[in-house]
């Protein structure tokens, strides 16, 4: 069954991710703010903020692929749906615990109110908070009740942020999940989460024989929705292109379901040139860490907001290959880990 082997275009396509978010962190980390213009900078901008809507659409997409292997497996609706829950209160711990590593790497707790920070929405948080709203709506479903669910739940999230953001709405910690400005959020469900919840929608359709062109087709369907939308009149009262369009969020979803169909033209074989990609994608998290932790961090301090253009890219390379080197040095501990689990565990003696 298609169900049932390696998606090696979503491998690609989280390694790809991972690429976007350690070349923007690292360039808005290190780079002057004097070269903050041109067409360069402008395209380096467009590729990094590619790497949220990627990380999100996949979450979402990767949970339901998991609540459908376990559906093959027999396992009954809500044991599938608690374990979704559980996975996904699980990365929301592991958010608040980078939050805690970073005030200690950072330094931020010998900064008055530093603190704070632990309380910082960041887009771990939102993609934990989004997976449990996605396990909730639709893991452990029927399969048309999960489409018409996350996809409804997408569109809405979408349409609703303009209203969510001008929202007179109280100082509240919690209200910061909904929508936030810095410093308190620099991400919220309104509208991230529907990029989540769009992955979640089109599982079904990725467990179905490859189909790149209908994947293409759909995201560039989204990304004329989009545009249309932009460019017609105001329709809501509080709107922000850049952070509360549902055009934005239509062309940008757009532009990820479109990597998914180009990367599903590209035949299994290409893995032996792409397999650097599933590499770090297996180790998003990680890549996630270290791509806070040393460009922004106190170790390269001497490098924040000082290098030129060439420079900055430079320093973009090379962060790029630190973080594939922490990928594989973490690939060969896990093969490390599961051949010393094979070695303990009994071989079963044959039968007589």
């Amino acid at each position: 069954m298609a169900g049932k082997t390696r998606k090696l275009w979503l491998d690609w396509q989280r390694g790809l991710a991972v690429l976007y978010m350690v070349e923007w962190h690292t360039y808005d980390a290190w780079r002057a703010d004097a070269v903050a213009r041109g067409g360069a900078h402008a395209l380096l901008g467009i590729v990094g903020g590619f790497a949220a809507p990627s990380f999100l659409y996949m979450a979402g997409l990767s949970q339901l692929l998991a609540d459908a292997a376990l559906e093959r497996k027999g396992i009954a609706a809500g044991e599938r749906r608690r374990r979704a829950v559980r996975r996904a209160l699980w990365l929301l711990g592991v958010a608040y615990l980078f939050r805690v590593v970073e005030l200690v790497l950072g330094g931020a707790y010998r900064v008055p109110g530093g603190w704070e920070g632990l309380l910082k929405v960041d887009v771990l948080n939102v993609i934990a908070v989004s997976l449990l709203a996605s396990a909730a709506l639709a893991a452990g479903a029927r399969p048309r009740v999960q489409v018409a669910l996350a996809l409804g739940a997408a569109a809405a999230v979408a349409l609703l942020t303009p209203l969510v953001a001008g929202w007179d709405r109280p100082e509240s910690r919690l209200l910061d999940y909904l929508y936030g400005e810095w410093p308190r959020a620099l991400f919220h469900l309104f509208p991230w989460a529907a990029f989540l919840l769009a992955g979640a929608g089109l599982a079904r359709l990725a467990l179905k024989e490859p189909k790149p062109l209908l994947w293409i087709a759909i995201g560039a369907a989204l990304f004329g929705a989009g545009w249309l939308g932009a460019a017609g009149p105001a329709v809501y009262a509080h709107q922000d292109f850049w952070r509360t369009s549902p055009a934005w969020v239509a062309m940008r979803l757009g532009g990820v379901v479109a990597t998914s169909g180009a990367l599903q033209l590209l035949p299994a074989s290409a893995d032996r040139w792409l397999s650097f990609l599933r590499t770090m994608g297996r180790h998003s998290l990680l890549g996630y860490f270290v791509s806070i932790e040393l460009p922004y961090g106190v170790l390269s301090s001497a490098l924040h907001k000082r290098l030129g253009m060439a420079a900055a890219v430079a320093g973009v390379v090379l962060m790029i290959a630190v973080t594939w080197g922490a990928a594989a040095l973490a690939d060969r501990y896990d093969a490390w880990k599961a051949e010393r689990l094979r070695r303990a565990t009994p071989t079963a003696a044959p039968a007589a």
